[in-house]
């Protein structure tokens, strides 16, 4: 344990001191006694005169130190292709790695903000100074023969020099440089005094630096003061601090101990003291508050105070960005791509991050300087929107980036996350340039990514996952404002391309020159149809209201906006129109007015037209939304007009809402997860289509049961009908009977007696009847097995008695010749008159009929009209009939009558009526 204990003291020191002695080499070069001639020269062309500083270094510049380093690479670089030796590589390579390591030197134990102040200070001036010993011009040689072979393993050493070129520096004050004038303020300007005042000539005039030395000794003043409240100041030694993301920082002691009170001034200096732990709630962000001036409003940031040695390195930064992407740009990012699509063995770790962290800074450099009029060349013949930026506007890089920020995510590494998600940003913002550009090319190019991104049936869009991932308390106030850029830029440009394909313009069309019509020309406009036909299908709505918007996006916005007085107007800007955009997105729509008919009103229930809006009631908003009501620096605010409006109109509406559902007050105290419910709940007073499902059944069985009701008491009425009717059936199908039995027994042969009121009133009874037979019919047919059974063994009965007289019939008028057949048939007849006792006369088939037939010897016949006078004739055909055995007689006579009724005509005739229906 104590041997490991003694290497890892060892490897501290070994670090510090290697750390200490890159420091002394960089101060070493930049106060090389041949530099320093130029500084005054530097300084005053940095005081506020643009035009000298537009030709880059001035004319005594290239003769100090380390032109002698960059004139070793002329011959080596001069020599092409196999002319080149090992000589010249080597030597390329070292000058080189001294470039790059000067550029890197920067201390591991700043101690306290002075000492971080002059080490950046010291970079500053390293880099103004590269630009007027050529050093940036040889590395503009050298990047524009990048895809020669000879230079290709240079790619990755120039990615870093480029890298640590770039730190620590903001693209937005680099692209706007050339538009400010030096204004420092009293801390900038008696900091850049004590920087200064090492590198100035010894020969300057006490009265010149009257200020610089005033605040030199009130300086010292200080320390001495704060030095005297510690005891052996650095007897403590040195903490280690570990970061999340695994790596070690040391922390002096005695840099702590110089941050206690100050005696002259009374105040504790915190940005010295060590930061507390905080509640990840409550404060949801980490980092510095204000860090760069594209997110941070003008004052805020902590950039913007810059000084004479800020601004020049600014301003040489920003001539050496024009020259790099106008001539290098293209041949080392297309370098570097194929170094990543190779996954090359000479990448490392960091290698990614870098190439994201100079990609950026070129991006938006680009982007502030030459589209949002942050220089002074709006106006060129070059009508291209990203020029050479091109390169890096592919599928690859888009995949390149995607990836990357799940593997981020995925392993923790939340700075690399944040630097991948502001590379998203740009090139998002450059494919909105694209697609609004001229240049047909640049048009197409961007249709084809949006394409791939979006309208693809896998597409590759990381935004929904990244607005998921946002946690609080992890990640800094940029990576949010770039998260809320990015979901702007994205939502503006699918929607105005959705209102594009929808109206079917065609307008691509002509975009290409008239005077081209071969084939490249027929090819282009095939495929931006095929592109536009693909984009028309997409449901944009649908991704905002599905993928976008949630809950915890909501409270995403809202911890941003909390932060309006830092934020930029611009951010609030696209807060707002995010909230508004989400309040118009329609749930349910509502009922119709024509859907209901009169009386409807009390027992449907209608609903009303629900939004997402009540997601922007919650607690969290409401607050933020009060706070920026009564801050009285906004009302005088012209920018903050919008959020101002935008903020009163919210909670409005939630002041109204709650007056119709006090359950408001307590639902904005909780998360919801499934959104569109919970916002066409409260809507609709928590009616939704459910519980009117629930009414529509309830009122559905109610109308049920009372057709069901209606319908028993129609049975009812029907079946009491038919009961009357069968007992009034009865009673005269029993008179019917006497009265045939009584025709019996008459001595008249030709007549059959039926009452002594004569035929009038069984005319009448038999058209009554017939009605009442019909519903008879229908009763019969509801009849259960048991019934069925015993009407049958009823019918058997009858037929055994009909049988049994007609026998008796043919044995008593056996001689008596022809009256022996109409009696038989006349006894036929009464038999299949007699009621069961149920009201309806049992039918015979056509086997009981042969039947009863067989068993009298066929003596029954059919009836035959009789007279006086021709009795013998008929009785002859009776005869004849019975004779041949026509089976069919007893049909004929019977032939599914449900009742018989015999009349008595003027003319002695005796008719035989059926009713042939069916049973």
């Amino acid at each position: 344990m104590y041997s490991v204990i003694r290497e890892q003291i060892r490897l501290r020191d070994n670090a510090l001191r290697q750390s200490e002695t890159l420091m002394e080499y960089k101060r070493l070069f930049l106060k090389h006694p041949s530099h320093l001639r130029h500084t005054k020269n530097s300084s005053a062309a940095a005081g506020g005169d643009e035009n000298n500083d537009a030709g880059g270094a001035d004319a005594n510049g290239g003769d100090g130190l380390l032109s002698v380093f960059v004139s070793l690479l002329a011959d080596p670089l001069s020599r092409t292709g196999s002319s080149r030796t090992d000589a010249d590589h080597l030597t390329i390579e070292l000058v080189l790695h001294l470039f790059r390591n000067l550029l890197c030197a920067d201390p591991i134990m700043k101690g306290s903000a002075e000492a971080s102040h002059r080490a950046a200070v010291l970079h500053q001036e390293l880099i103004s100074l590269f630009e007027r010993e050529l050093v940036l011009d040889v590395l503009l040689v050298l990047s524009q023969e990048m895809e020669a072979r000879e230079n290709a393993q240079y790619n990755l050493l120039l990615m870093e020099i480029l890298h640590h070129l770039f730190r620590g520096q903001d693209p937005t004050l680099v692209a706007t440089s050339l538009l400010r004038r030096s204004a420092p303020t009293a801390r900038s300007s008696n900091k850049g005094a004590v920087a200064g005042s090492a590198t100035a000539p010894q020969t300057q005039k006490p009265h010149a630096t009257g200020g610089a030395l005033t605040s030199l000794l009130q300086m010292e003043r200080q320390q001495l003061a704060a030095n005297a409240t510690a005891r052996h100041s650095h007897f403590g030694g040195t903490l280690v601090s570990r970061r999340p993301d695994g790596k070690q920082s040391y922390i002096s002691a005695g840099a702590l101990g110089s941050g206690m009170d100050d005696k002259a001034g009374g105040t504790v200096s915190s940005s010295i003291m060590p930061a507390r732990r905080r509640n990840r709630k409550a404060e949801p962000f980490v980092g510095a508050a204000g860090s760069l001036a594209y997110h941070t409003r003008s004052g805020a940031a902590a950039t913007t105070d810059a000084g004479a040695v800020t601004l020049r390195t600014q301003r040489s930064l920003h001539r050496f960005c024009s020259s790099f992407v106008s001539r290098c740009y293209g041949p080392v990012m297309k370098s570097l791509k194929n170094e990543f699509r190779r996954d090359s063995v000479r990448l490392e770790d960091g290698d990614k991050v870098i190439f994201f962290r100079i990609v950026w800074f070129f991006f938006q450099w680009w982007r502030t300087y030459r589209l949002e009029g942050g220089g002074k060349v709006a106006e060129t013949e070059d009508k291209t929107a990203v020029g050479q930026l091109i390169f890096t506007m592919d599928v690859f890089t888009f995949n390149l980036v995607f990836t990357s920020t799940d593997t981020f995510y995925q392993h923790k590494k939340h700075p690399d996350l944040m630097q991948a998600v502001a590379l998203y940003q740009e090139m998002m913002q450059l494919l909105t340039a694209m697609y609004h550009s001229e240049d047909v090319t640049e048009h197409v190019m961007a249709l084809g990514l949006m394409d791939r991104i979006f309208y693809n049936a896998d597409p590759i869009d990381r935004l929904p996952k990244l607005l998921s991932r946002w946690v609080p308390g992890t990640y800094t106030r940029e990576y949010l404002c770039d998260l809320v850029e990015l979901c702007h830029t994205t939502l503006t440009l699918l929607e105005t391309n959705a209102k594009y394909c929808v109206e079917g313009g065609s307008e691509e069309a002509a975009r290409v020159d008239s005077k081209k019509k071969d084939a490249n020309a027929k090819q282009k406009n095939d495929a931006i149809a095929r592109m536009n036909a693909i984009a028309a299908e997409f449901d944009f709505t649908s991704y905002f209201a599905r993928k976008i918007v949630s809950q915890h996006a909501v409270l995403l916005y809202t911890r941003l906006l909390s932060q309006y007085r830092t934020n930029v107007p611009r951010i609030s800007d696209r807060i707002a129109a995010f909230f508004v955009r989400l309040s118009r997105v329609e749930v349910s729509t509502a009922d119709d007015d024509a859907e209901f008919e009169e009386g409807d009103e009390e027992v449907k229930i209608k609903l009303k037209t629900s939004t997402l809006e009540p997601l922007l009631w919650n607690i969290q908003t409401i607050m933020v939304l009060g706070s920026i009501l009564n801050d009285s620096h906004l009302k005088n605010d012209p920018e903050s007009a919008s959020i101002l409006s935008f903020a009163s109109v919210i909670i409005r509406h939630y002041a109204r809402a709650a007056q119709d559902n006090p359950m408001l007050h307590v639902e904005s105290l909780i998360k919801h997860q499934n959104a569109h419910r919970f916002c066409e709940s409260v809507t609709n007073l928590y009616v939704t289509d459910e519980v009117r499902m629930m009414v529509e059944r309830d009122r559905l069985l109610d109308g049920m049961i009372e057709d069901d009701k209606e319908h028993e008491q129609h049975e009812q009425q029907q079946e009491e009908r038919v009961e009357h009717g069968i007992s009034v059936n009865a009673r005269r199908t029993a008179a019917i009977e006497a009265q045939a039995a009584r025709a019996d027994i008459s001595d008249d042969e030709g007549e059959v007696e039926f009452g002594v009121d004569g035929t009038d009133e069984i005319e009448g009874a038999r058209e009554r009847i017939e009605e009442k037979a019909k519903k008879i019919k229908i009763s019969n047919k509801t009849l259960t097995e048991e019934e069925r059974e015993k009407h049958e063994e009823r019918r058997k009965k009858m037929a055994e008695l009909a049988q049994k007289r007609k026998e008796k019939a043919a044995a008593e008028n056996k001689d008596k010749g022809e009256d022996t057949a109409t009696e038989a048939t006349s006894d036929d007849m009464v038999a299949t008159t007699e009621d069961d006792g149920t009201g309806s006369a049992p039918k015979r088939t056509r086997e009981e009929s042969s039947e009863a037939g067989e068993g009298a010897d066929n003596d029954a016949v059919p009836a035959v009209p009789v007279d006086e006078d021709d009795a013998p004739k008929a009785a002859k055909r009776i005869k004849k009939t019975a004779a041949e055995g026509d089976d069919d007689s007893d049909d004929e006579m019977f032939g599914g009558t449900d009742t018989v009724i015999a009349k008595k005509p003027a003319a002695s005739t005796i008719n035989w009526d059926d009713d042939s229906d069916e049973d």
